[in-house]
């Protein structure tokens, strides 16, 4: 049986980012969908934060992150859609009450965090205490820890701009150093870890789905569509053993799931998980049809604590290790086989 206990040692000890508790969640709109639905008023989903309603209102969809949208003021951005929707079960839904109607005050005990005349008036805020640009520097830190290379070449493979990887490149500090070829890990090994065990999530929305067909089925179709594929079916494309039982597919774009002949489905009913992140580099920095073994590992630790994900994590460690230590090996030997890099 394999060991998490290091996972939780990076993410309680990392120093490199300011990632409060709760960043990077996702929250589960399947049966929020059904629901509406029922009531009369059906619903898409049309980004990580907002849904579309068959008469042509747009609505607001309050996620675990309430702050994900405010100014650097603490003021909330420009909101236009017409309606708000509250999922329930987070702090979010009443914070966005609370910034839409200045004369409520919501008070979060538990957290010290008060909010009046429709802005946050005390207390921590996630976003704002997070390090700036940090989803942009865990997608370099894995870009680098497996493929080095300059600064174009990583922000192109990361599918961002090359301004964004300058100014994201000084948070990772002494962690990395820049060569002649490119920029290279200081511990390759160390930069693996960190970047898988301390990511805290690609935030954004899930649902979930099932239809009476294979794993395999549903995958190829999903790929079609342009879906990036995760969770225990990419694992064990990556050649990791774990049953392919369990299939998380992430869109830019909400497919029409029940055209395709799915069923809402609860989690453990599922056979399909749909993700629209909030973090869009799953998506331009997705390695083929899959996401990357970081974000695959990352999946099957938030998933559950069985026996078969925690090994498939551990699997898939090693075997980040193992093909950063080749991936260096190659660019700095390249008489060896063909390395890559290049200048910045």
């Amino acid at each position: 049986m394999g060991d998490r206990q290091w996972v939780q040692d990076i993410r309680n000890q990392q120093t490199i980012l300011s990632l409060p508790f709760g960043l990077g969640w996702t929250i589960d709109i399947t049966q929020t969908l059904v629901a509406l639905a029922a009531a009369g008023m059906p619903a898409h989903v049309e980004a990580f934060d907002r849904l579309r309603f068959e008469d042509g209102r747009s609505g607001f969809l309050s996620t675990p992150n309430p702050t994900a949208t405010i100014n650097d003021d603490g003021t909330p951005a420009e909101r236009t859609e017409d309606l708000m929707v509250i999922p329930g079960g987070s702090e979010g839904g009443v914070l966005s009450l609370a910034r839409r109607y200045p004369d409520l005050v919501f008070v979060n005990g538990k957290r010290q965090r008060v909010w009046a005349d429709g802005r946050q008036v005390y207390g921590s805020s996630m976003e704002r205490d997070a390090t700036p640009g940090w989803r942009t520097v865990f997608a370099i830190a894995r870009t680098i820890a497996l493929h080095g290379g300059g600064t174009r070449a990583i922000a192109d493979r990361i599918g961002i701009s090359l301004d964004e990887v300058r100014a994201a490149m000084p948070a990772l500090g002494t962690n990395v150093f820049h060569t002649p070829i490119g920029w290279e890990a200081a511990d390759q090994a160390a930069l693996c870890d960190w970047a898988l065990a301390a990511y805290p999530g690609y935030g954004g929305i899930r649902t979930c789905w099932r239809r009476d067909t294979t794993i395999d089925a549903q995958a190829d179709q999903l790929i079609v569509l342009g879906g990036v594929m995760s969770d225990r079916w990419a694992a064990q494309q990556s050649g990791v053993i774990v049953p392919p039982d369990r299939l998380t597919a992430f869109f830019a774009q909400h497919p029409d799931m029940a055209a395709l002949g799915y069923e809402p489905a609860t989690v453990d009913e599922a056979t399909v998980s749909v993700v629209i992140p909030q973090d869009t580099t799953v998506l331009t920095g997705a390695e083929g049809c899959c996401t990357d073994d970081f974000i695959t590992a990352h999946v099957l630790y938030e998933d559950s604590w069985v026996a078969a994900n925690t090994d498939a994590v551990d699997g898939l460690r090693q075997l980040l290790h193992f093909r950063s230590d080749l991936a260096h090996d190659l660019r700095w030997h390249p008489n060896n086989g063909s390395g890559e890099g290049g200048m910045s």
